[in-house]
């Protein structure tokens, strides 16, 4: 037989709103508790019995929420935050963040990434041209051996591949710049604090030096794991992936911290990293009937000179970095918001502060 309502109380089976728009019903079956004390379990038969309750709303905890807090959402925490993922939203909470960061930054992050990333690329690859060591196409007889190869060719391509390397490190340097100040214009935008592209360039020149070294030794780590079996490397570029947005928000050791946050929620930290480089390989695939074009309708010996084909690689090569770096930046950001928030209540504002 149903016990009547309480006065004052909503009668069983009615709701009260939660966060993210959840709600639970309350059970009369439990008093309220207002001594600040943990959750105890749902007294009684009933669907709810054996549930853990709230002090202040005595029902059941909403799914996600972590049994034994005494308020819904905990203190610190604000659902609607337009950087930080809550616990308990989930993938969708993750992607309409992103979503948003895009929304809200293009028109500034575009400029960023256009100076920084896509034209640092167009010049490093036309500078590279003239050096490429092209083989002389001279037919040979059926069955003969192959042709010597020229006098000095080895030379000229280790010329060519330290040319590459020297640029490759230059241009680090130079995304470094992009890659601190596009994290200075996500965060603050999210805190609603204005973000001149002038003022976030000069953040990113401060900053830059030492992400640039950091991003080095991460390389340098992926080369070695690449070499070492391929799978290795593949973790180092996984677990090591957040060490910029950790060593611009904390500073410190960013390769072991970051590590530390990956095999911390593994599944959720590998998933969120996965659809990044997902999403940022769609990007690259529009590269590839370039480079297969040049290559079956382009004349070899024109390797290296500026011919059309190499001048069109080049020039869809910078393209692509738009889009390829703004996807990389906004979902690092947004995991590492995310990943944050799991481990204490933090906030965009907050965030924002601690880029300095």
């Amino acid at each position: 037989m149903s016990q009547p309502p309480v006065p004052d109380r909503p009668a069983p089976g009615s709701w009260y709103p939660g966060e993210f728009g959840q709600t639970t019903s309350w059970d009369p079956a439990v008093p309220e508790r207002t001594d600040g004390s943990a959750p105890q379990p749902a007294a009684g038969p009933g669907p709810y019995a054996g549930l853990p309750t709230y002090p202040s709303h005595p029902g059941p905890v909403p799914p996600g929420h972590p049994p034994g807090a005494a308020h819904w959402p905990p203190p610190g925490y604000d659902p609607a935050d337009p950087l930080v993922t809550p616990p308990g939203q989930g993938l969708s909470g993750w992607f309409s963040r992103c979503a948003g960061v895009v929304r809200r930054g293009w028109r500034q992050l575009t400029p960023i990434l256009l100076l920084t990333h896509a034209l640092p690329t167009l010049a490093l690859l036309l500078a590279v041209v003239p050096l490429y060591p092209v083989l002389p196409l001279e037919p040979t007889a059926p069955g003969a051996p192959p042709a010597a190869l020229p006098d000095g060719y080895l030379g000229d391509l280790g010329v060519f591949f330290a040319a590459l390397l020297g640029l490759s490190c230059l241009l680090a340097l130079v995304q470094a710049v992009g890659w601190a100040a596009g994290t200075w214009v996500v965060a603050r935008q999210a805190a609603g604090e204005p973000v001149p592209v002038g003022a976030a360039l000069r953040y990113g020149l401060r900053r830059a030096p030492a992400l640039w070294g950091w991003t080095l030794v991460y390389g340098l780590l992926a080369a070695v794991g690449l070499v070492l079996c391929y799978l290795p490397g593949l973790y180092v570029m996984a677990a090591l992936s957040l060490f910029g947005p950790v060593l611009l928000f904390e500073r410190g050791a960013p390769l072991g911290r970051a590590r530390e946050m990956f095999h911390a929620r593994l599944g959720a930290v590998l998933g969120r990293i996965a659809l990044v480089g997902l999403a940022a390989s769609v990007f690259s695939l529009v590269l590839a009937p370039v480079q297969v074009a040049g290559a079956l309708l382009g004349d070899p010996a024109d390797a290296a000179s500026f011919s059309g084909w190499n001048v069109a690689y080049a020039v869809v090569a910078a393209v692509i970095t738009l889009p390829y770096g703004l996807v990389h930046l906004v979902g690092l950001i947004v995991t590492y918001a995310e990943q944050r928030a799991c481990e204490a209540p933090v906030t965009a504002a907050r965030l924002a502060g601690e880029l300095g």
